[in-house]
């Protein structure tokens, strides 16, 4: 399943790259606050960073298609009995958007919003339960499913730095629609704000 998700990715990027009109390409990093919706017991939100690469292909003024492939570190925080338990999942997120750009192409700011499935690959973390005293760490991937599949949704800006030269800023959401937990009910949540750098190419 894993490697038909990649496979997909790849093919999905290789299709932008050789039939891209309008096709930018770069850098992103942020910073997630994560939390699992229905898991057990007083949870509070866990910091964690993402990065990755993303592409944008645009042929019309105001829509394009993006997609994104980067490590994200999510998860959530527990407390029980004065003790605090950490579940760290570190997903490979592949989303998909539908943008919507406002402004002109002539502009050098211009605003957007977007909407689009984004699909997880867990590759790994560590989750902490607690035991009649203290806790115990195990590896998340023997508790969580493999795959995590959701919608992704968001607004931000471009500007343009220099000729072909974009700096963006997005602040995103995504909900989780699939129950994560291989015992019992979870649903990743995960609000994301990213700053990158694109190039764009013709």
């Amino acid at each position: 399943m894993k490697n038909l998700l990649f496979t997909a990715a790849l093919v999905f990027c290789g299709t932008f790259i050789a039939n891209s009109q309008e096709f930018s390409l770069g850098p992103t990093i942020g910073l997630n606050n994560t939390w699992i919706q229905d898991a057990p017991g007083e949870t509070t939100g866990l910091l964690g960073l993402n990065a990755g690469l993303k592409l944008v292909y645009s042929t019309e003024e105001h829509w394009g298609i993006g997609m994104e492939v980067k490590y994200s570190g999510e998860g959530v925080k527990t407390k029980l009995r004065g003790e605090t338990a950490k579940t760290n999942l570190n997903y490979v997120r592949v989303p998909l958007k539908v943008i919507y750009f406002f402004n002109e192409f002539g502009n050098d700011f211009r605003p957007k919003i977007y909407l689009g499935p984004s699909v997880g690959i867990l590759v790994g973390g560590q989750t902490e339960t607690f035991l009649p005293v203290g806790t115990l760490k195990s590896d998340s991937k023997d508790l969580y499913e493999d795959v995590d599949l959701g919608l992704t949704f968001g607004s931000g800006f471009n500007y343009r730095i220099a000729a072909g030269t974009w700096l963006s800023l997005d602040l995103a959401y995504g909900h989780g629609f699939t129950n994560i937990a291989k015992n019992g009910e979870a649903y990743n949540r995960n609000l994301s704000l990213n700053v990158g750098l694109a190039w764009g190419l013709k």
